[in-house]
């Protein structure tokens, strides 16, 4: 569905992520894993086509766009949560790629935030304004939208972050699920438990692809000491 090849992204003269070549599959769930500042949100956001000019090749499959087929959820603390708007707003944005700016959402559109915000388990909170949710309330929100979106590939970028343990399993039984529909669920997370549990596929990342395989492949000492090696990394910077 989507691959990388040489990609190298830099913010001014700091290597962010460097020579990296991937691809993401449709029905598969991949977990992205490294320490902060290793290029895992960089990676994600070029994939959505966050960062200009990237070195190398970001490719789609023929009819494939990232406009057309990527739904992202970034970070929660990127997002400014006392904007004035309810979560089902916010689940509506999810269409807006698909509407245009101009267009009033169609019955099929209200239909498929509907189906999302009960999915996600939100939909009883579809007139509360964002700012009054709970951490995990707001990534199942986050999550609704995505869904709205109908994407063919879903970037996550620590989408397990702040929210507590029965919330993840939920949560990442939601993902789990998506995947075997057949789409392509990629997720950056720093657990590295959850990740053997649920995906079918880990990419270890320190600034390259250190590893890049199923759980039982992927996880040895060698690719650990390698991933989280300080010396490895270099030095360490604020994730990006």
């Amino acid at each position: 569905m989507l691959g990388v090849e040489n990609l190298t992204v830099r913010y001014g003269t700091q290597v962010a992520l460097e020579d990296a070549t991937v691809r993401f599959e449709a029905g598969t769930f991949s977990a992205v894993i490294g320490p902060n500042g290793a290029g895992k949100s960089t990676l994600l956001k070029t994939l959505v086509g966050l960062l200009p000019d990237p070195a190398g090749r970001v490719r789609f499959d023929p009819g494939h766009t990232a406009q057309n087929c990527v739904s992202y959820v970034p970070q929660q603390q990127t997002l400014d949560w006392a904007f004035p708007v309810t979560v089902w707003d916010v689940a509506m944005m999810g269409r807006t790629g698909r509407l245009g700016w101009l267009r009033w959402p169609s019955r099929g559109d209200r239909e498929r935030v509907t189906a999302a915000l009960r999915e996600t388990g939100v939909y009883e909170l579809r007139h509360r304004h964002i700012g009054a949710l709970s951490g995990g309330q707001r990534q199942r929100v986050l999550l609704a939208r995505m869904l709205a979106r109908d994407g063919h590939l879903l970037l996550l970028d620590e989408p397990l972050t702040g929210v507590d343990a029965a919330t993840q399993e939920q949560l990442m039984a939601l993902l789990r699920a998506q995947a075997d529909k057949g789409r392509a669920v990629v997720m950056v997370t720093h657990d590295l438990e959850q990740a053997r549990r649920w995906c079918d596929r880990i990419i270890l990342v320190n600034r390259r692809i250190v590893a890049d395989g199923t759980p039982d492949e992927v996880y040895t000492p060698r690719n650990i000491e390698a991933t989280f090696s300080a010396s490895y990394l270099g030095h360490t910077h604020a994730e990006a």
